[in-house]
């Protein structure tokens, strides 16, 4: 008895020493999980202790707590759509963590056309871009802001000007006319919105809908592609502030320099060398013995147009938003502006944006809900004057002695005004856009029973904008006609979007089924108005009152188009397994715009998926994680003419019989097209999707063919018809290419994170087939708007250039003439197409397109601790653009043009520009349509991005969850491969005006 009494306390203190030590060990650990892409907290992420039962969940903040039994102690992190990461605890008490997006989120659910579907569970070729990335780059617009980001997809700028928007093209041009080439968009399930409406805040996920088998489902405007715009709504938990705000300056990118000095000086006596009346500077008096150059030359006026011209703009974009609601009531507000100051002064632009997004679940089985914007902007917009600050000469006085600009820099020349003249008060050139948008979207789900579901979503848009312009005598845009000019239009257009969708889904074993019922109606009208009159009497008034311009140089005119688009369709979905995927759709649609006995058509798709990864056979091969092979085929259509575009109309107009007014009518210039059908598109597709090495490498690729036939066209007709054109379908396209997106997660470690992805595209467009299959050659523009078969739809006709006739060619120059005119030495090398030793017409050859051979970008992010740098690299390579600056050489040397464009002489053998020569215009050099054609192709530094993400302990000061600091460059540095455009973006596609911007902004990211 005494041994058990003394055995007893002994193991009671045993116990507790043990129990002392694992309780010494053992520790609560708290932490927050927050993703890599954003810094934004993630809700849901699983950790658990490695080899336990210990875990948890992190909450609406990201947060998480949770107890470790000792320093070696590994947390597994884990969360869908992202990447595993295992973290030994150490002897850490507090964890930030940061998960990385795979890219390969099987269970992440993808908006779709008039659906969703998970990501394993999609046959089509989509795209999915999230919000956080589409903010990445400071614009207004979000397509802007998915260039080189989404494979299949290219996206240019179109123009530097203050609220300027972008070109888009999915998959290449199928159609003739560039507004038959446009995508679908399509925000919040909702037809007639308008993308450049959309503050990229308030976006959540951007969807890219590219093969037929995901746009056929939209039948008549799917052909070109859709784009799905999600935006933001409502969540439930904690009310969550936030706000986000940058301001930056903008300049623009490289543009040519122009003469000055000696320079433009030197250009002058080559053309009178040329001609044998120049030999010394002692004869330069005689090259400007007009106009006062002289007397400036003498007394060093010289002036730099293009810095004049030129401001440093700026930019900036302000949004707050409130998110919240509880397990009945969702709402999302935000409120937004964006500014824009242009390089040009008097260009700005202004936009401002109220968004509601409200769902109310009524009844388990009824929610209803809101989703509405309005949007205001205003624009000033102004004549481009960098083609004059090119061509005018580099002298005189650009300002008189008290500071005012001087409308004639050389008094003694009054033909040619200051390229600054509309900036010498506010009522010498205005040109002023203001508009309003009002969407307001709703719908109303219903669920009577187990799987059936009913929607009904109504659309509406209502758009009002009004374009006063005032252009006094002494303007840019009226120095020819020197008449003061006032008008003013304005549009007030209606959409309406009302489709009803029926979705039934039935599992049951192994077998999944959804079946989609839809209808869809559009309707869509549009007023406009517009008058205008000369010789305003007040200038002040600019276009507000017409009544004060001469009453007999007054026009007015208002019109009215209307349209119309009623669909039906279904669609089955049907897994096995969710290893076997089949889905099949067909679609009737009836276009208004269409000819009567061609308005219906039928646009049917099919596409299969099999996920491979989930086959026994792969079980024992670790380091695939998904694999999936997709293969659709489908019709899409296009109906792209203008509206009332298959009827014959009359015109008014009047006609005098002597002094005798009479009215009169006449037809319309476009004539019927009674047969007129559906331009359709079928695409087959072949898809690969792959995960590798735990998520760490995952790729998307895609191999496709298009075939377009029966292309819209409006084919110009002989003048002898007495009408000037017709809409017909005229020929067949064919675009062929492979899209590769891939993904890596580079290093993924406590501290830091490196992950890259890399988009390509690869494009082939040709047209295939045309009117008594011959070319359709332009009359009036056959450089730019020919159709060629076998090429691209936007290709370049004209001569080649092969170089400039050298001295050494003397001889050989000799055999070839242009017209009647023998080549010389300082002339320009052509190809002789048919060999005949005469160039003319019949040497007209493709020379190039502006479509590119392809197209690519690479992001790459790193993370380390609070720090984020992401840097995105972008190529377009193998387009020609016309690069219209090129066309400003002055061969006379009077007047002025670029000062990079390297001309012929005996002693600088170039082989750019041929020799200059007394009294030449451009238009007079044989062969001069060839000197704007250049290779376009160009690599860029497109965005980077320097963040930082304040420690917790010290925004908790200030009250907020999180707060992101960062600093933005976009368009850094571009390098074109060609020497004659290394001075200009190519991007802007060889447009004189608005050349493109460069910006740096400083920004904020505030999330209470």
């Amino acid at each position: 008895m005494y041994l058990k009494r003394q055995i007893k306390p002994f193991w009671v203190l045993f116990l507790f020493l043990i129990s002392s030590t694992l309780f010494a060990q053992q520790r609560t650990v708290t932490g927050k999980i927050v993703s890599q892409e954003n810094a934004q907290p993630l809700a849901g992420v699983s950790i658990q202790v490695k080899n336990t039962a210990t875990n948890t969940l992190s909450n609406e903040q990201g947060n998480f707590s949770i107890v470790v039994p000792s320093p070696e102690s590994i947390l597994v992190i884990s969360h869908v759509g992202f990447g595993i990461q295992e973290i030994k605890v150490g002897t850490q008490t507090s964890l930030t963590i940061s998960m990385t997006n795979t890219g390969q989120k099987l269970d992440e659910v993808v908006v779709i056309g008039y659906g969703q579907v998970k990501r394993r569970d999609l046959t089509g070729s989509v795209f999915s871009v999230k919000g956080g990335e589409v903010v990445q780059t400071p614009t207004f617009n979000a397509v802007e802001a998915i260039q080189g980001k989404v494979p299949g997809v290219d996206i240019t700028r179109s123009s530097g000007a203050a609220g300027a928007g972008a070109n888009i093209r999915v998959r290449g041009n199928r159609s003739f006319t560039s507004i038959a080439n446009e995508p679908l968009y399509i925000i919040d399930g909702y037809q007639g919105g308008n993308i450049n409406d959309i503050n990229p805040n308030d976006i959540e996920s951007l969807e890219v809908l590219k093969d037929a088998s995901a746009t056929a489902i939209y039948g008549a405007q799917g052909a070109n592609g859709v784009i799905i715009v999600t935006t933001k709504k409502g969540a439930e938990g904690k009310t969550r502030v936030s706000f986000d705000s940058y301001y930056g300056t903008n300049g623009y990118t490289k543009y040519p320099g122009v003469r000055i000095g000696e320079d433009y000086i030197q250009l002058r006596r080559e053309a009178w060398r040329a001609n044998g009346e120049w030999s010394s500077p002692a004869d330069d008096a005689k090259l400007f013995a007009n106009n006062g150059e002289w007397e400036a030359i003498q007394a060093g006026q010289w002036v730099d147009w293009i810095d004049l011209v030129n401001q440093n703009g700026h930019q900036q974009s302000h949004t707050v938003s409130v998110r919240g609601g509880n397990d009945k009531t969702k709402a999302y507000l935000s409120a937004g502006i964006f500014q824009e100051e242009g390089m040009l002064r008097n260009n700005e632009f202004t936009r401002y944006n109220v968004r509601l997004n409200l769902d109310q679940k009524v009844t388990k089985w009824f929610t209803t809900g809101l989703l509405s914007q309005v949007t205001y902007y205003k624009q000033d917009n102004r004549r481009d004057p960098l083609s004059t600050a090119t061509s005018i000469a580099p002298l005189g006085e650009a300002y008189d002695s008290l500071g005012n600009i001087s409308l004639y820099p050389l008094p003694k020349n009054t033909t040619r005004i200051s390229p600054l003249t509309d900036e010498r008060g506010p009522y010498i050139a205005r040109d002023n856009n203001i508009g309003t948008s009002v969407s307001a979207n709703g719908y109303i789900d219903l669920k009577p029973l187990k799987g059936l579901t009913f929607r009904s979503n109504l659309g509406t848009n209502f758009n009002y904008n009004r374009r006063g312009i005032y252009n006094d005598a002494t303007s840019l845009a009226q120095v020819n006609t020197k008449v003061t000019t006032s008008s003013v239009s304005s549009g007030f257009g209606r959409y309406i979007n009302w489709d009803n969708i029926l979705t039934y889904t039935r599992e049951f074993n192994d077998h999944s089924v959804t079946l989609t019922g839809i209808t869809s109606y559009i309707q869509s009208d549009l007023d406009n108005m517009s008058a205008s009159g000369n010789n305003q009497i007040v200038p002040s008034q600019l276009f507000y009152n017409l009544g004060s311009t001469d009453a007999t140089s007054r026009t007015i005119s208002s019109g009215f188009t209307g349209w119309n688009n009623i669909a039906y369709a279904g669609r089955l979905n049907y897994s096995y397994k969710g290893k076997y995927l089949l889905q099949l759709t067909q679609r009737w649609d009836g276009a208004s715009r269409l000819a009567p006995d061609h308005k219906w058509d039928a646009f049917p798709s099919a596409s299969v998926a099999w996920n491979l990864s989930q086959e026994k056979f792969m079980d024992n091969i670790n380091f695939v994680n998904n694999l999936k092979m997709r293969l659709s085929y489908g019709v899409s259509g296009n109906y792209g003419i203008a509206v009332y575009g298959t009827q014959s109309g009359l015109l008014f107009q009047t006609m005098g019989f002597g002094d005798v007014v009479a009215p009169a009518y006449i037809f319309n210039p476009t004539i019927s097209s009674p047969d007129l059908g559906w331009e359709k598109s079928a695409t087959a597709n072949i898809g690969l999707d792959f995960s590798l090495f735990t998520n760490r490498l995952a790729a998307n690729i895609d191999l496709y063919q298009t075939k377009t036939s029966d292309v819209l066209y409006l084919r110009s007709l002989p003048p002898s018809t007495g009408v000037r054109d017709v809409n017909q379908n005229v020929g067949e396209t064919r675009n062929r290419g492979i899209e590769i997106a891939l993904t890596s997660q580079n290093i993924m470690g406590r501290d830091f994170n490196w992950n890259t992805t890399l988009t390509f595209t690869k494009n082939k467009e040709e047209i295939t087939k045309l009117v008594n299959g011959k070319d359709i050659i332009s009359s009036a523009t056959p450089e730019t708007m020919s159709l060629l078969l076998g090429r691209p739809i936007n290709s370049f006709y004209t001569y080649e250039k092969l170089g400039i006739w050298q001295t050494k060619e003397a001889d050989e120059a000799s055999k070839y003439k242009f017209g009647n005119t023998p080549f010389q030495p300082g002339d320009i090398k052509m190809k002789d197409i048919n060999g005949d030793s005469i160039i003319n017409t019949s040497d007209r050859t493709f020379i190039g397109a502006a479509v590119p051979k392809f197209v690519a970008g690479l992001q790459n992010n790193f993370r380390y601790k609070g720090f984020d740098l992401g840097i995105f690299l972008f190529v377009r390579y193998g387009q020609m653009i016309n690069a219209e600056f090129l066309g400003r050489y002055n061969p006379s040397g009077e007047g002025n043009g670029p000062a990079m464009i390297d001309y012929w002489t005996p002693e600088n053998p170039t082989n750019d520009f041929p020799r200059p020569k007394k009294g030449a215009v451009i238009s007079s050099i044989n062969g001069y349509q060839t000197l704007t054609f250049v290779d376009g192709s160009y690599f860029k530094i497109r965005n980077v991005t320097l963040g930082y993400t304040l420690p917790k302990a010290l925004t908790k000061k200030v009250f907020a969850e999180s707060v992101r600091v960062y600093a933005t460059g976009s368009n850094i540095l571009t390098i074109a491969k060609s020497h004659l455009i290394k001075d200009y973006d190519p991007e802007r596609g060889g447009a004189e005006s608005t050349p493109l911007s460069r910006q740096f902004v400083f920004g904020v990211n505030l999330d209470f």
